[in-house]
């Protein structure tokens, strides 16, 4: 039996090093590196630059964090993975908080350079007590962040602000979610498979439990999820 591709699509500010706990439990798993984008992309016209990295000739699924679950939402309307786990994100505008839904209307994300949410990212984590707790944690979310430009990352955070996303989406998504995401309140998220106590990091301080569960829904061949 061929073993799909399964490709991790990371959230913003991250690089490969996201998913190194989750791409050595499966078979076959492909990192998809950011495309370069332009200033005039929309979250929608920029996922179709993914697709080229995609062998869509045979089966393949879908994994992705935060901002990359966003990603694939538009994705999986060009394309037909026969899995598809999100992790720590959002389905549709409704799951989104009212935080960042109102940004489309005040503009102050657009006040934060790329480089100043890498500051945010370094200040910020001083405070996080399940990143300080974690050995190498926060010096890692530092690195990766800075491995990112500055101008995709101001992209980043206003698309992500003007995504429209419509609750008409495939019903057979996965989602994961921790009940302590600091990101995107648990509380707003439906049809979800809860990580007790998971904050937005949990990734990589509870890979554990990520891990398992992505596994075995991934392994599960009785149903096409």
């Amino acid at each position: 039996m061929t073993i799909p591709n399964t490709y991790f699509i990371g959230g913003i500010a991250s690089d490969e090093r996201l998913f190194k706990h989750q791409m050595v439990a499966v078979e076959n798993g492909i990192y998809l590196p950011f495309p370069k984008h332009e200033k005039t992309d929309t979250m929608e016209t920029y996922v179709q630059k993914f697709i080229p990295l995609i062998d869509t000739s045979k089966p393949f699924n879908l994994v992705a964090n935060s901002m990359g679950g966003i990603m694939t939402m538009e994705l999986i309307k060009h394309v037909n993975p026969q899995k598809v786990v999100l992790i720590s994100t959002i389905k549709s505008r409704n799951e989104m908080p009212f935080k960042l839904k109102q940004l489309n209307y005040t503009y102050l994300h657009k006040l934060l350079p790329g480089s100043g949410f890498i500051g945010a990212i370094q200040f910020g984590s001083l405070f996080k007590r399940d990143v300080l707790k974690e050995p190498g944690l926060r010096k890692m979310a530092i690195s990766m962040a800075k491995n990112n430009s500055s101008s995709f990352l101001y992209w980043c955070v206003n698309a992500i602000v003007q995504w429209k996303g419509s609750d008409d989406y495939r019903q057979d998504i996965v989602h994961i979610h921790g009940t302590k995401d600091e990101v995107f309140p648990f509380k707003k998220i439906k049809n979800v498979i809860p990580v007790l106590g998971g904050t937005h990091q949990m990734m990589l301080n509870k890979h554990q439990e990520v891990t398992k569960l992505m596994l075995e829904h991934l392994n599960d061949n009785s149903v096409k999820i």
